[in-house]
């Protein structure tokens, strides 16, 4: 069963006991590794009280542990007590969390999760204006709050701290807020991830008793832990778990807004048993030639002998970028396209030579950023800070707009509680710039308007002072809107210099599945997945030139940048045969430079 495994997916598999770290390349097979251990341990082990704790981050990942147990190793039974086979947040909410978190939240009630993924947060009884943001921040591990939105979801700048040296009032404001929610049982996802680390160091006899559970950890995807992620691990390891296999690829580490760092997986690596897997199943070895020049890997070898010497050479392209200058344009929006509807052309032509199928197993056409949009007609609804049009304090303004264009589009429903939501905050802001629009407060201004039909025939009559978002550039189509609003003294406010976009492409819904035979879609979405051949699109990132990180070494630019450059790693170590990395044509000799020399 297991005679297949290569040597050192064997060191893996017959690991017995300890603490040890498995640094894995893209393609490695790491998580078929993980699967023959505890294939392995199942067989030949009698399990009564204390099992096996398999964790990752994701249910798919989870699932792909699962499915491989079943075909690939025979076990079929039901994975249960004393296993489980779960994500890490979900061991902590079972096991932690959700039992105890009350404890330490001064709540008489069993906690109660709420925001992403759970539900939306939507109290119909504010306790002030800073309930809207219990679900958009958490505490770090050394107990202050952070962000877990973006920037602009605040309606103030997010320092820390007055010239007086105390806390910021809004941010004080937010921290009594969440400790009053606490009160009452409410976490997000991120606070029980905190909660239950206080409740671990806080009572002793339940970090012992939960550390017991367990004979066996084995952690997947451990590059993106975060430190009280990690912290949770050390505090049951120093109550008497001494069975962790941590296993990952920091290189992939692509989940910083997450606050995942992988440096916590190398200070592991450094700090307990290593495990090297640098061999690769995936992809051929002119492809691990080229992407070797992003890995903290001295080399990757190709094991794979239907790919290991496949004849292509990785090619990088490039296209021409729409550029205006002042009133003219150097580039046109017309010749951008037509520029990348060539590579795409010739992309799909060198696919049909190599006798490679175009369809969404097998063809991948990756972007990697949102200012891409317009040149390869995504939706462009999730920013990076520093590219969105929207405004700190003025996301009503983004609720009209949308509002409007999916009312326009057919989804009238949608579209009208956005335009109810969004012109009651622009109105109320007027007088009170933190106002915040509540379901409650939504049946009070109804009231105010004399009932429901009186409002309803204002909000008419503004929506339609609204121009058409057919086929309008953003930053147009508010100068036109303002003017008709005038007298209504509502003003929309956008960040001018990212608004040169069509509205069709910021709400226009992502690409359809079945508009392309290949799979369309972003670096992210594609972690752990193999295609034969592979499309990378760049752009250029506000603040973040990729010229000038090329320039360095990996370990000489900021972290932010580091992730960057991780991101980018992750999409060229996807495919198995062919891979074009596309850049705009200025930054092709700096490319070029990097990755073929």
């Amino acid at each position: 069963m297991f005679s297949h495994l290569s040597e050192k997916q064997l060191e893996i598999c017959n690991f017995e006991k300890g603490l040890v770290v498995v640094k894995a390349c893209p393609g490695s097979g790491k998580t078929y590794s993980v699967s023959a251990r505890i294939a392995k341990l199942l067989l030949s082990r009698n399990f009564k009280r204390k099992g096996i704790a398999a964790l990752s981050f994701t249910n798919v990942a989870c699932n792909e542990i699962l499915s491989k147990l079943d075909h690939d190793f025979g076990i079929k039974f039901l994975i249960d007590h004393p296993h489980i086979i779960t994500t890490l947040d979900s061991f902590i909410n079972q096991y932690i969390f959700l039992p105890f978190g009350h404890l330490c939240m001064m709540s008489i009630r069993r906690p109660i999760l709420v925001g992403e993924p759970y539900s939306l947060w939507n109290i119909q009884r504010p306790f002030n204006n800073y309930d809207q943001y219990f679900d958009k921040t958490t505490f770090n591990i050394d107990g202050y709050l952070m962000m877990i939105s973006p920037a602009q979801a605040f309606h103030f700048k997010w320092d820390y701290y007055n010239k007086k040296g105390e806390v910021n009032g809004h941010i004080q404001n937010i921290i009594n807020t969440k400790h009053h929610y606490f009160k009452k049982g409410f976490a997000n996802q991120s606070d029980a991830n905190f909660i239950a680390l206080m409740t671990l160091e806080r009572f002793p006899l339940i970090a012992r008793n939960i550390a017991n559970l367990f004979e066996y950890y084995i952690i997947d995807e451990a590059q993106d832990t975060d430190e009280i992620q990690m912290k949770i691990i050390e505090t049951l390891q120093k109550f008497g778990t001494d069975n962790i296999m941590l296993i990952g690829d920091r290189d992939q580490a692509i989940f910083e807004w997450n606050n995942a760092k992988p440096e916590i997986f190398d200070n592991k690596y450094k700090e307990w048993g290593k495990i090297l897997l640098d061999e690769n199943r995936r992809s051929s070895q002119k492809i691990c030639n080229f992407i070797r020049h992003l890995s903290s890997f001295e080399m990757t070898e190709s094991i794979n002998s239907a790919v290991k010497t496949y004849d292509f050479e990785p090619l990088i392209l490039g296209y021409k970028r729409k550029q205006k200058k002042l009133d003219d344009w150097i580039v046109s929006p017309t010749e951008s396209i037509q520029s990348f509807d060539k590579i795409m052309t010739y992309f799909c032509a060198i696919c049909e030579e190599h006798q490679i199928p175009i369809n969404k197993q097998s063809v991948a056409v990756l972007y990697r950023g949102n200012s891409l949009s317009e040149l390869i007609r995504i939706q462009k609804e999730a920013f990076e800070f520093n590219e969105s049009p929207w405004l700190q304090n003025c996301l009503h303004d983004k609720n009209i707009i949308k509002g409007k264009h999916l009312y326009e589009n057919g989804n009238f429903k949608e579209g009208y509680k956005l335009l109810e939501k969004g012109f009651i905050e622009a109105i109320k802001k007027q007088s009170n710039n933190n106002f915040y629009c509540t379901n409650e407060i939504i049946e009070d201004f109804i009231a105010e308007k004399g009932g429901f039909k009186n409002f309803r025939t204002f909000l008419f009559y503004l929506i339609n002072l609204l121009p058409s978002t057919f086929d309008r550039l953003l930053s147009e189509w508010v100068v036109d809107a303002n003017e008709n609003l005038k007298a209504q003294k509502i003003e929309l406010k956008i960040a001018s210099k990212n608004a040169d976009i069509k509205i069709d492409s910021l709400f226009g819904g992502n690409l359809k599945s079945d508009l392309y035979p290949f799979y369309f879609g972003t670096v992210h979405s594609v972690k752990g997945k193999t295609f034969e051949a592979v499309l990378l699109i760049l752009g250029k990132k506000a603040g973040m030139n990729y010229v000038n990180m090329l320039s360095k070494n990996l370990n000489e630019i900021k972290p932010e940048y580091q992730e960057e450059l991780r991101i980018v790693y992750v999409g060229i170590s996807r495919p198995r045969k062919i891979l074009l990395l596309s850049v705009p044509e200025e930054d092709v000799t700096q490319w070029k430079s990097k990755f073929l020399n």
